[in-house]
């Protein structure tokens, strides 16, 4: 072969090769040890994006969070082994706190079968309520829980529980409204109170002095009172509701005279609602009507006198004019019937009256 051919083929077959660079590796750098100093090169400072993207990883936006749907119409269930009367107490102090939750216009007693212990049944309880939303109350064994339930979600969106209630109706009430509060009306609740105290004794509501017969702005719930009277002491629970929250009188147990004894301590009383007046204006309203009715009748009857008089008028210049009548029979033909009419209406009218005297003399 040519010598020359032989060195054309080796360049052709060693140019690929010289072509190639080896790639540039990083050195390994143990864990927390102090990166080797490197030559920078001269360059144009990166912009203020550039420079974010390289110090940190770029995350992408957050989406803000789904706002809660708003309340409009909350439908109120109650459920667990409360005695009859203490379940009607409480469903009633929810629906109040529910109507203290911003954007509400209805709140609604629903029904639902026993056990309703899932939000499956909640749920179908609110859809067929027609409500937005279903506050749920359960009492079991001491411990109280209000759920909120979003029917168009299916799902509970707000929760709150308290131990240690009792079911009695004032205090299961009370605190079902402070848990009613606390997942429906964020800027809470509060009820007012006021306790009447004798001369000698000392009042402390949570810690705090308490004059008798101030009234005071508290959260709802059950609040603590402390009676002391010279050297005996006392603490009692005083419930505090939205609405309706009894008065408590205390008075002093301490005999005028002196008791081989001691004195107890102060008796802690609620104070009686005060009786319903006596509605006595129903009677009033059933003579009157009565009487009413009397007049209705003399005038009907008179009427009907009228009536009578004039249609035999009317009759007789008939039958005289040989069976025509004359204009004067026509008028009196027309006034008698209408005094027929009138004096039917006044007899109506009187039945009316005479009825409704009744009712309202024997039946209130």
């Amino acid at each position: 072969m040519n010598p020359r051919s032989l060195c054309a083929i080796v360049l052709a077959l060693a140019l690929p090769a010289l072509g190639q660079t080896e790639p540039q590796i990083e050195p390994l750098v143990p864990p927390g040890s102090a990166p080797a100093k490197t030559k920078k090169k001269s360059r144009k400072p990166p912009s203020s994006g550039a420079a974010q993207a390289e110090g940190q990883l770029s995350l992408p936006p957050l989406a803000p969070l789904t706002a809660p749907r708003p309340l409009k119409a909350v439908g109120v269930l109650v459920q667990g082994a409360l005695p009859d009367d203490a379940a009607a107490r409480v469903r009633e102090g929810l629906r109040t706190a529910a109507s203290f939750a911003p954007g509400v216009k209805e709140t609604l007693a629903l029904e639902a079968p026993q056990p309703c212990a899932d939000e499956a049944c909640w749920v179908t309880a609110g859809i067929a309520g027609n409500a937005d939303h279903v506050a749920v109350a359960s009492w079991d064994t001491g411990t109280l829980r209000v759920r909120l339930v979003d029917v168009g979600l299916r799902k509970v969106v707000q929760e709150a529980q308290r131990t240690g209630v009792s079911p009695d109706p004032v205090e299961a009430t009370a605190w079902t409204e402070a848990l009613g509060c606390k997942v429906m009306v964020p800027a809470g609740c509060s009820g007012q109170v006021m306790v009447e105290a004798d001369f000698g004794i000392s009042l402390e509501l949570d810690g705090e002095p308490l004059r008798p017969g101030e009234k005071r702005l508290v959260p709802v719930g059950v609040h603590a009172l402390r009676i002391k009277e010279g050297t005996s002491e006392s603490l009692r629970e005083l419930p505090v509701l939205l609405e309706g929250t009894p008065a408590v009188s205390i008075a002093s147990s301490r005999p005028t005279a002196p008791a081989p004894t001691a004195a107890p301590v102060a008796a802690v009383t609620a104070s009686p609602s005060p009786p319903p007046a006596k509605r006595t204006w129903t009677r009033t309203a059933g003579y009157a009507a009565a009487g009413a009715a009397v007049l209705a009748a003399g005038a009907g009857a008179y009427f009907g006198a009228k009536s009578k008089s004039d249609l035999d008028k009317a009759e007789s210049g008939y039958r005289a004019n040989g069976g025509a009548y004359q204009p004067a029979d026509l008028q009196a033909l027309q006034s008698g019937n209408s005094a027929a009419h009138t004096a039917n209406a006044l007899y109506i009218v009187s039945g009316v009256l005479l009825a409704a005297g009744a009712v309202l003399t024997f039946a209130f």
